[in-house]
């Protein structure tokens, strides 16, 4: 038992976020509609192993985990598991029922281990729509319901506690039905609080459908559709310029699989996403990344294109516009790329080499980079442009795009060991390593699904079989 040592509010310092000690209450429990507890030192308890240890991860084939090795998932689910246990632990033994009864102390959680283990500051828009779940919660049923599931998910996987998945389950039947109503209500169906809850069940589904590979794509769809039902005049607020912002991975991804084309990609909408209601970015920072999400919008363009393409040459009947056409488009955003990254390196640190510290055999040096944002960003560059070369070589385009497509690749697996910690670490590289696994050689492909098989047991996306 001891003393905090921080000298922030009793919230502030539950919620491991700094406080700006204004008297009588802090602002950031203003901003998020909590009372300030004030600033009064209690005594805590520290608990050590409360919860049983983690099974051990799988490796890549041929490796072994040395003593003291990071085991990036599950490092992450116990340090959940005791913030869980010691923030509930004055109300007593642990239950599901003490969780739901202190639903908003559930949420902070969550909300700490999304951008766990990176900075508060390095939490863009993937992680930062989540803060919000505590100040929307109570508004609308349908998204009380997806809350409760989502939180109760993650209580679940982080303690092992399979009561608390299983009432994820059937909560979620609940605010499927709910959902279901609230889309017959005319006004109801287009509010935030709907969005938010069509965007969070089918993150739910990513992270906990190990069953169906394609029950995400039935929530992206109707994602897809409800943002542009909504207009692109409705998203004027914080939150709602958030959400779609926390959409359009999803949605873009929609595209890519469904053969349908990306609303996204239009002029208009590219505008409504480039406005600025956020400063967790630098200005020119905010650019790049805007600029970058214009690139990402074509991509299912490109690839509808590029698969076009290989299946006419299969059968023997290409033809010579096809070709015209998908050569056009993918010089057009190559040279595009070009002149954007030369702006990005002067405006961000570029990755530095350092040796695995998991002692990865296949790619014993990674890639560490200044912060999450841009790793993500570096990591969607190699992406693209591992697209563009397989795209100027199916077009025999001069050039060697066999060695550039390999090149590309391995610069997403280098930098696959930062970018895929935390919570939300599957999450960001579900793009990325699609698009290795996709140029993988035999080798890289094993190693490929040991990663898919690690981060499978968080986010059940990203089971191998879902990528075969």
């Amino acid at each position: 038992m001891g003393v905090p040592r921080s000298s922030g509010c009793m919230l502030c310092v539950q919620r491991r976020v700094k406080c700006d000690e204004r008297r009588p209450g802090c602002t950031r429990c203003e901003t998020y509609g909590r009372p300030c507890p004030g600033y009064e030192k209690r005594f805590k308890f520290v608990v050590g192993k409360p919860f049983r240890s983690q099974r051990r991860l799988g490796l890549s084939v041929g490796q072994t985990q040395g003593v003291g090795e990071p085991n990036i998932v599950s490092s992450n689910m116990r340090d959940g598991s005791q913030a869980i246990q010691q923030s509930l632990i004055q109300s007593g033994p642990w239950s599901l029922q003490s969780v739901f009864s202190n639903l908003m102390q559930s949420l902070d959680i969550l909300i700490d281990d999304v951008s766990h283990p990176f900075p508060a500051s390095s939490t863009y828009t993937a992680a930062r729509w989540f803060n919000f779940l505590p100040v929307v919660y109570g508004k609308n049923r349908t998204l009380d319901a997806t809350i409760k599931c989502f939180a109760a998910h993650h209580v679940g996987m982080m303690t092992e506690n399979k009561q608390a998945i299983w009432f994820a389950r059937s909560t979620y039947v609940e605010a499927l039905n709910r959902l279901q109503r609230s889309l017959y209500n005319a006004t109801e169906s287009l509010s935030s609080e709907i969005l938010c809850a069509v965007l969070l069940q089918c993150l739910y589904e990513l992270f906990a459908n190990t069953y169906d590979a394609t029950s995400w794509m039935k929530q992206a769809k109707g994602l897809s559709q409800l943002v542009e039902a909504r207009g692109c005049g409705r998203y004027q607020t914080e939150f709602e310029h958030t959400l779609l912002k926390a959409s359009r991975g999803l949605i873009v991804m929609h595209s890519v699989f469904s053969g349908e084309k990306c609303f996204l990609a239009s002029s208009d909408w590219h505008t409504v996403m480039r406005q600025q209601f956020d400063f967790t970015l630098a200005a020119e920072l905010y650019v790049l990344v805007e600029d970058l999400f214009g690139f990402y919008t074509a991509i299912p363009s490109l690839l509808h294109q590029l698969y076009g393409f290989k299946k006419e040459a299969s059968e023997g009947a290409t033809t010579r516009s096809r070709a015209s056409e998908l050569l056009t488009q993918a010089l057009d955003i190559q040279d595009k790329l070009a002149a954007w990254y030369e702006k990005l390196i002067h405006a961000v640190p570029p990755p530095t080499e350092s040796l695995s510290s998991m002692r990865d055999t296949l790619y014993p040096i990674v890639y560490s980079f200044s912060d999450v944002d841009t790793a993500t960003i570096f990591s969607a560059y190699y992406s693209y442009m591992a697209i563009i070369h397989a795209a100027l070589r199916l077009c025999q385009y001069p050039g060697d795009h066999a060695a550039m497509v390999a090149y590309f690749r391995d610069q997403i697996c280098k930098s696959v060991e930062y970018n895929a910690r935390g919570l939300l670490g599957p999450y960001r590289l579900g793009f990325p390593l699609r698009v290795a696994y996709e140029f993988a050689d035999p080798v890289t492909k094993v190693w490929v699904e040991s990663w898919l098989q690690r981060l499978s047991r968080t986010y059940a996306a990203m089971l191998p079989r879902n990528y075969r």
